[in-house]
């Protein structure tokens, strides 16, 4: 196993891009494995691969970072070899001992696939093959819709391609292959075709040996949810989508354990069986709050512990069964032992995607939300530790949770500790301020004024509750609107208006006096896809559409709208900056939808509004709505849609999202950020940052420093000084 531990045991600054000065955040985890001997983990994240050592529950070391999105990993039976899987369709061969890279397969064999991924990786005893479950997309007729299909490729180290290949048909209404075992010789390997139907194929042959119906379960949602095989190959354990778990005999065909209930009466949504060593059935039930881990044989409870939301995919036992590990959707790691005490131990940080981040008013501490505001970070920026984290309460998804920040008073509020309340801590000082309290209080809007004073929370269909910060009372409450649903609800930068965007409408109300001012209509939207942007200077906002419509601005003291900015058609050519390769690209641009404006921030010194498009960042003047310059990025980072601008002005920073290339452009293993002079229109310089999406940037109030929030679930730490100065 691999020796060269770092000597640095700052984790923060380990595999980090070049001119980062730190990642804070491990990423988010995929499908783990054990070593054979049970002692270390090998975690598959979205910026690389972690090793943990787990007698001392440590970082080991961290690899895979110059592409990431690793999303499997498994050792070889002599834990000589370990392999790896990404986003990209790209398998890897690593020397644990050195962690060296010794053989790489890239099973994306057609041009016409956009997106392949290889899951369920597993070595053959002799450690020289190696198969795996392929998910194929395809691109349909319309560019919106894919089809999904499988394969099972068997590898060997010394040729690097495929001796057997499977196609695997399916009726699962969401496509694909789910779940997928192999048996330990890899002779054999199971799926479910249906959702009433699992098979088991010859890997050699590619014949089916068995077939087995899973229509006897009491769930609503039919088949299997999980498979696994017994060490000697004649039985295949089955849990459904439930308290639930049967066993097939594979030499007579026949139903060797009819379904059994597990956990002992408690809530559970799925469950992962496992066959230890010595033959013995385990199951772990995953609920929507704990985990159960559960002796088939003996019907008893091993142990029970709490986890949030854990994942099915990110869950795995070690070989000899002792040892469970499990992610869940709060950014924690839970490893399980059974004869250790303690026997739960947790590891943090590896957070789902970063949705948004901010630094505070004197740069000392860095907010980052998670996967739509579910969850926040408070970070030490010179220490690069989490101060403390905050989470919506329920795993019920029929209850909707939030959590937004208050920049002008650096406070936080989130429904963590109760189904009907809403906690505002104050960030530096990690402190409850207040607490706002409603019967059958469901929150999926939650919004501050810019000075903290006031308070919205909503949901889509019910009356905004306006609170006051400081006494905890409900002060007003805006009336529902009867035929539509809300979709945005914000406080204008000066705190003098509170603008509500519904599906059908817009209202725009007196945010001192509590009275409605103006009421206009907008196009009907099925879905509540409204942007809405203030302008800096506290008298405009714009409304950015669902795809194929223009960009309103409207005047906030009349309500009216002041005019559009018109993105259907390309610029004159003077005005952009950009190679003649570049601007005949844009050109070529014919869908409307690719056109609109997807982010948009605006400049009061330089008194210019700024969208990021596909293809383009252009610049407007904020008076009279005249484009001023459009800024092309290069081929592969056609995707800036995360801004923003220096605190002194005179610069702007965009992030891109993840471009899929042509298979046989393979050169971008990053997003970039781009660095860009605002006056002249000049690229200073480019960031190659994370694995995937670039979702929020923002400076340091001294513009020192800046921080990049992407899919991957972690932040990069940026120093800015060597380009901008202080």
């Amino acid at each position: 196993m691999y020796t060269g531990q770092s000597t640095d045991t700052d984790v923060t600054t380990w595999q980090i891009p070049e001119g980062a000065i730190a990642r804070l955040g491990r990423g988010q985890i995929g499908k783990m494995s054990f070593s054979p001997d049970g002692t270390h983990l090998a975690v598959p994240t979205r910026i690389g691969c972690w090793l943990y050592d787990l007698n001392t529950m440590t970082h080991k070391a961290l690899w895979g970072t110059e592409r990431g999105m690793i999303s499997s990993v498994a050792f070889s039976d002599d834990a000589r070899w370990i392999a790896t899987s990404d986003g990209d369709g790209v398998v890897k061969i690593w020397d644990t001992d050195n962690l060296q890279l010794v053989a790489d397969m890239d099973v994306t064999d057609y041009p016409r696939r956009i997106r392949v991924s290889a899951t369920n990786l597993a070595f053959l005893s002799d450690g020289q093959h190696l198969v795996m479950c392929q998910i194929d997309l395809y691109r349909d007729q319309s560019p919106r819709f894919y089809d999904r299909q499988c394969a099972v490729y068997a590898w060997q180290e010394d040729i690097n391609t495929p001796i057997t290949n499977h196609s695997l048909k399916s009726k699962r209404e969401r496509g694909g292959v789910s779940p997928i075992a192999f048996s330990p010789d890899g002779s054999l390997f199971a799926y479910t075709p249906d959702a009433n139907m699992t098979s088991v194929i010859s890997m050699e042959s590619g014949e089916q040996i068995a077939e087995f119906r899973d229509d006897y379960t009491e769930q609503s949602i039919k088949g299997c949810h999980s498979l696994a095989f017994s060490p000697c190959g004649q039985y295949l354990a089955g849990c459904d989508c439930g308290d639930k778990v049967h066993v097939w005999n594979l030499f007579n065909n026949s139903l060797e354990m009819a379904p059994t209930p597990y956990g002992g009466g408690s809530y559970i949504k799925f469950g992962i069986p496992f066959y230890t060593s010595d033959s013995d059935l385990r199951v772990a039930g995953i609920g929507g709050i704990e985990v159960i881990l559960w002796d088939v044989a003996q019907q008893k409870t091993l142990d029970t512990f709490a986890s949030w939301i854990p994942s099915q995919r990110s869950a795995c036992f070690s070989r000899d069964g002792t040892r469970f590990a499990v992610a869940n959707g709060r950014g924690e790691l839970h490893v399980w032992t059974e004869k250790a005490q303690p026997k739960l131990v947790s590891l943090s940080e590896h957070h789902q995607y970063v949705s948004s981040v901010s630094f505070s008013k004197d740069g000392s501490t860095l907010v980052s939300s998670h996967q739509t505001r579910s969850a926040a970070c408070v970070w030490n920026v010179e220490s690069r530790q989490v101060i403390h984290t905050f989470h919506y309460a329920n795993s019920n998804p029929n209850i909707s949770g939030a959590i937004v920040t208050a920049r002008g008073r650096e406070l936080l509020a989130t429904n963590e500790e109760k189904e009907n309340a809403i906690q505002v801590w104050h960030l530096l000082s990690n402190t409850q301020v207040a607490e706002f309290t409603k019967k059958r209080l469901r929150v999926r809007h939650m919004e501050f004024s810019p000075s903290g004073e006031y308070f919205a929370s909503a949901n889509t269909r019910t009356p905004i509750q306006i609170w006051h910060v400081a006494s905890g009372k409900q002060i007003t409450e805006i009336p529902r609107n009867p035929s539509s649903q809300v979709s945005k609800i914000q406080f204008s930068p000066t705190g003098e208006y509170f603008v509500i965007i519904y599906r059908d409408s817009i209202a725009i109300w007196d945010a001192l006096k509590w009275e409605k001012l103006h009421n206009a209509p907008l196009t009907p939207q099925k879905s509540p896809g409204w942007k809405l942007v203030f302008h800096s200077n506290g008298k405009h906002f714009f409304t950015i559409p669902p795809p194929r419509q223009d960009t309103i601005v409207w005047d906030l003291k009349s309500g009216n709208q002041i005019g559009i900015l018109d993105t259907a058609v390309c610029l004159d050519p003077s005005l952009y900056k950009g190679t003649q390769q570049d601007l005949q690209r844009v050109e070529e641009i014919q869908d409307r939808g690719q056109r609109r404006i997807r982010a948009l921030i605006t400049s009061s010194r330089h008194n210019i509004i700024v969208g990021g498009m596909w293809g383009e960042i252009r610049i407007w003047d904020a008076n009279t709505l005249e484009e001023r310059m459009a800024l092309i990025p290069p081929k592969g980072c056609q995707h800036p849609y995360a801004l923003a601008f220096s605190p002194n002005g005179n610069y702007l920073v965009t992030g891109s999202r993840w471009q899929e290339n042509p298979r046989w452009e393979k050169e971008q293993k990053k997003t970039s950020i781009r660095l860009w002079d605002i006056t002249t229109g000049d690229n200073i310089h480019t960031f190659w940052a994370h694995a995937s999406d670039i979702f929020s940037l923002s400076f340091s109030p001294d513009g020192n420093l800046l921080a990049s929030g992407s899919y991957d679930g972690s932040i990069l730490l940026w120093d800015m000084k060597p380009f901008i100065g202080s």
